[in-house]
């Protein structure tokens, strides 16, 4: 049994996942330049052990509940063999990021605005996603 005045561990793990959604609900709509600051802002704000990248770059793994870079979980790059050349998605950190939010998104059956910069990829991934959808449920 823990003592009074100490928190129970999930505390730290249920912080840390906190953290991850407020990086992508309220600082997702941050330009690049800003996203520093939100992300050096939370990681002085916790005052909890977090990656020493920024807080974008990671992914809260759930199953372990550990910070894993986006760059690890990208994909091996496969070239199709025939595809026109505005179909073709190459993956990225940013195209696995996006995707996995929209998957997110998607699951709770909640409209969602997808936008960025130009050349950011932004239809290739919607339309990757939709691809991946099950045509009767959808």
């Amino acid at each position: 049994m823990l003592p009074e005045n100490e928190p129970p561990q999930e505390f730290e793990q249920l912080e840390k996942f906190f953290i991850f959604c407020l990086v992508w609900s309220l600082g997702g709509t941050l330009v690049e330049e800003d996203r520093d600051k939100f992300s050096e802002f939370l990681r002085n704000l916790s005052g909890l052990i977090l990656p020493s990248s920024s807080l974008y770059d990671n992914y809260f793994n759930i199953d372990n509940l550990t910070f894993v870079k986006w760059e690890d979980k990208v994909a091996a790059y496969e070239p199709p063999a025939s595809k026109k050349f505005s179909a073709i998605l190459v993956p990225t950190v940013d195209t696995m990021r996006y995707s996995w939010l929209i998957g997110q998104i998607m699951s709770l059956k909640k409209p969602a605005m997808f936008c960025g910069d130009s050349g950011a990829a932004k239809t290739v991934t919607v339309q990757s996603c939709f691809k991946d959808l099950d045509n009767e449920k959808y």
